[in-house]
């Protein structure tokens, strides 16, 4: 029984040490507000490394201050001025999936798809960034209608759209020029379905017909130009199609 009192009186003066050292070490450290406000100053003098520690200080030892939310979006900021697109979309995410009614969750959506818009490659390139640039702004615009990025985004939208139709069409010449029609006909049906409203629609019409034309699928084939002809007159593949319609 001795024992046992022996044991728990040093217990609790381990304990009670701790507890101590903990406060000593908390209460040594600046304010929350404080490093923010140094991390803020040092971002805005373009001094990121100093910056990021002041700020990712913030985050480690005061994360349910009011000012870990803001240096979150901040550190997000910093990455992406610095180009370092990967850390800055993870902040945004995280960021507006915490905090979906804060005034700044939409700048922050916005942010997450520029990030993506960023990495977008050449037409002849893999397009995963393109789509999910693409997501992130029609998620923009689902969530945050009347945010002052919604109309930026609509914007980024359309030419994102168009980059991906691009993408398709070039997929589908690569199949079209090796023969494989049937491998090119998929392609630039995808565009048709999915990206009706784009300028690549115009040259794909022209081409369905062109590989209905070497499938022998003749009256398809003449469907696909009459359409051609009727929904986009000033083409310059127009003429072309005329002499497909007029040829026996």
């Amino acid at each position: 029984m001795g024992k046992i009192r022996l044991f728990l009186a040093l217990l609790s003066v381990v304990l009670l040490t701790a507890c101590s050292t903990t406060n000593t070490l908390q209460g040594s450290l600046p304010g929350a507000g404080e490093l923010y406000a140094k991390g803020v100053s040092a971002y805005n003098k373009r001094l990121y490394t100093e910056g990021e520690e002041y700020l990712r200080k913030v985050l480690e030892n005061y994360p349910l201050s009011p000012y870990a939310i803001e240096a979150q979006l901040k550190l997000a900021d910093l990455y992406f001025i610095q180009e370092r697109y990967e850390e800055a979309q993870s902040y945004y995410t995280t960021f507006y999936t915490f905090h979906p009614s804060h005034p700044s969750a939409p700048y922050a959506l916005f942010q997450k798809g520029m990030c993506h818009l960023r990495e977008v490659e050449t037409i002849d390139r893999d397009q995963t960034p393109t789509r999910k640039a693409l997501f992130a702004f029609q998620d923009l615009i689902t969530y945050y209608p009347d945010s002052i990025y919604a109309e930026k985004s609509r914007t980024l939208i359309s030419f994102l759209k168009e980059r991906l139709a691009e993408n398709e069409f070039y997929v589908g010449m690569f199949y079209y020029r090796k023969g494989d029609y049937k491998g090119a006909l998929m392609r630039f049906k995808k565009i048709l379905e999915d990206y009706p409203d784009t300028h690549v629609v115009e040259k794909t019409l022209y081409y369905v017909g062109e590989v209905y034309t070497h499938l022998e699928e003749e009256e398809l084939a003449r469907e696909t130009f009459r359409t051609l002809i009727d929904r986009f007159p000033e083409s310059p593949y127009v003429s072309v199609a005329k002499n497909r319609l007029q040829s026996p």
